[in-house]
């Protein structure tokens, strides 16, 4: 019995020493939207991504258009422009769409980030150490004539 209870701890000191995050204190995103769904050029529009993370784990999260990456966003959870409150886990941005964006079906990809500047890494069910992201699909469509 003794044995046994020596495996148990060994193995969970092996998993706490090696970032599991099996456990339920991995962070995680809850919900992503931007709000209004649906916007067409000279629109604005809210981005907020909730993230529950109890060991303060996310430093940043941003956001990048996957069919243009060289379109990224940088969310706030400062409590400035736009975010409602600091620090509440809910990471925001205030986005004006430019008069020049086509329309069409695109996806937002979100990603949260350590203060070293890599992605905070997690696992999916099989497993495997991913990145912790969320994807949200944004719709542009221009005004209909009138």
């Amino acid at each position: 019995m003794k044995r046994h209870a020596y495996l148990v701890l060994a193995l969970a000191a092996v998993a706490a020493v090696s970032g599991c995050q099996t456990f339920s204190g991995a962070p995680r995103i809850v919900q992503a939207a931007i709000t209004p769904p649906e916007l067409k050029p000279g629109d604005s529009a809210l981005i907020s991504v909730e993230v529950k993370d109890r060991h303060r784990l996310v430093d940043a999260v941003q956001g990048v258009v996957k069919e243009e990456p060289r379109i990224t966003f940088k969310l706030r959870d400062d409590g400035e422009q736009k975010d409602a409150k600091a620090n509440d886990g809910v990471w925001s941005l205030w986005v004006d769409v430019p008069l020049t964006a086509p329309p069409g079906d695109f996806m937002l990809e979100f990603t949260a980030y350590r203060k070293d500047g890599t992605p905070v890494p997690i696992r999916d069910k099989q497993g495997h150490v991913i990145p912790l992201t969320a994807t949200l699909p944004l719709v542009i469509r221009y005004a209909a004539p009138q």
